[in-house]
């Protein structure tokens, strides 16, 4: 496992994730400000040795402070530069603005009279600069602009509750009727669920909106503006838009429902499409001989990888198994639980128990991995964690793993990236090699790949016959990619 990893945002700009090697979790990804790998190389090998800022560096006089005002200036095109010079007035009360021109050479004279605020005087309460534009369509000329005027009249003006506060205590479990409610009903809302949620609306909402804007202004033309905002300025793909549009529908939902407002404005604001998601790719024949031929020097890995890569198991699945799930008469084993990303046992995908044949020798090494943890019994974890022997490794850390077993073999990080593959991208080979191979209803059935239902029904009309045959097929797949030719 390396100690950390570099990639590119949406933006182009490199973020780096730190590794934990006892835990097998990585960091959330953190800027290093720079479109330049060299440069980002070196930020990343400085923070690894001496830690990361908490914060992002703040401008302040650039005789004391590291932050590289010429790479900002270098990369600031007029209009940024103009947004930039709002932003800094609407926070420290500049009273000069700056006109935007054609010009693509930034010409800033704003920031040589940003100064940090003297000690004689109190600082300024910390204010979000709001981005919103009210006009924003008016200024567009598909409507007249007294017309547009009244698509931003507030549709729920006696509701003066601020609009973010709001969102940030509606996921709060210790504050929020909702999430206590669902809870007392038996229905899963996660602490790690809450906390995504939360940030959503600090990274998102907050920004555009800012601190003031109350639940009562909120209208649909604002929603609209602000996913419009997400989408084209911020960079992010549909997938991250309609997370933070739930973030906020959610609650607004539930305010309607409660009769706090009267009209939900996040009735007819529409979800983004998924379509510009990148497919995920799977490992051809040759490179999928070539790992299983390595040498991982992990015998976790090498279980995970031959769970995935010929039983077709998710990752929360492989660190859910436990002893018991094993049969080693049969050659079985029973899935019906998956470890969440987040630390906690749950049901399965489809909330669904059922059973995948493996290969002998590879149900003796599970129990093998199974023995070594200290107090082994029959609800010991086979893939437990040295950091915790009494829970598994993270889903999460089969990726490290493999990524490394990808280098060993001649991927590349940057053909890895561009092909979309990753571990999760073995079950997909599994399932593809499968269902060229057999009956539909039988890898249906053995992969979970179908609603509840018909996985039921699959699942119920399976035989010992039927799971030989599949064995047999599962093996037949070893085999040929092992014996064919480099």
């Amino acid at each position: 496992m390396r100690p950390f990893y570099l990639s590119t945002n949406r933006c182009g700009y490199y973020v780096v994730a730190f590794s934990n090697k006892e835990t097998g979790t990585r960091t959330v990804y953190k800027s290093t400000h720079t479109k330049d790998y060299n440069e980002a190389m070196c930020i990343a090998m400085k923070w690894y040795t001496v830690g990361a800022p908490e914060k992002n560096t703040r401008l302040v006089d650039s005789e004391t402070s590291d932050f590289d005002f010429n790479n900002l200036l270098q990369r600031l095109t007029s209009t940024e530069a103009k947004t930039l010079f709002d932003m800094l007035a609407s926070k420290f009360g500049f009273s000069v603005s700056v006109q935007a021109t054609a010009d693509p050479t930034p010409q800033v004279a704003a920031p040589a009279a940003v100064v940090a605020p003297t000690p004689s005087v109190e600082a300024p309460e910390k204010k979000v600069v709001v981005v919103h534009k009210k006009n924003a369509l008016s200024d567009s000329g598909m409507i007249p602009a007294d017309v547009a005027a009244k698509v931003y009249e507030p549709l729920n003006p006696e509701c003066t509750m601020k609009l973010c506060e709001f969102l940030v205590n509606f996921w709060t479990p210790e504050k929020s009727e909702y999430i206590q409610n669902k809870r007392a009903h038996k229905k899963t809302i996660g602490d790690y669920h809450c906390k995504e949620m939360r940030g959503m609306v600090n990274r998102y909402w907050l920004p555009f909106f800012g601190e003031e804007f109350t639940v009562g202004e909120l209208t649909e033309q604002y929603l609209e503006d602000f996913l419009q905002e997400l989408a084209n300025f911020r960079c992010l793909k549909g997938a991250t838009i309609n997370h933070a549009r739930t973030c906020g529908a959610t609650g607004l939902k539930w305010l309607k429902n409660k009769g706090i407002i009267h009209s939900n404005p996040m009735a007819n604001v529409e979800a983004f499409s998924k379509s510009d998601a990148t497919p995920r790719g799977i490992p051809d024949e040759k490179e999928i001989k070539a790992l299983y031929e390595l040498d991982w020097n992990n015998e976790v890995m090498y279980l995970a990888f031959n769970l995935s890569a010929f039983s077709g198991l998710r990752p929360g699945e492989i660190s859910g198994l436990q002893v018991r799930d094993i049969d080693s008469e049969k050659d079985l084993i029973t899935i019906r639980h998956s470890w969440h990303r987040t630390g906690f046992l749950k049901s399965t995908k489809t909330n669904l128990i059922r059973k995948v044949p493996v290969a002998h020798n590879i149900i003796l090494r599970l129990l093998v991995q199974a023995q070594r943890c200290p107090g082994a019994n029959e609800e010991t974890f086979v893939f437990w964690s040295k950091a915790n022997d009494y829970k598994p490794f993270l889903p999460q850390y089969y990726d490290d793993g493999f990524f490394e077993a990808l280098h060993k073999i001649g991927v590349s990080e940057e053909e890895r990236k561009e092909r979309n593959i990753d571990f999760y991208s073995l079950r997909h080979f599994c399932a593809t090699y499968l269902a060229n191979m057999t009956d539909m209803r039988n890898v249906q059935a053995v992969l979970g790949h179908t609603t509840p239902a018909m996985t039921k029904h699959y699942a119920n009309h399976m035989t010992d016959e039927h799971f030989d045959s599949i064995r047999d097929i599962f093996e037949q797949c070893r085999m040929s990619i092992i014996q064919a030719a480099a």
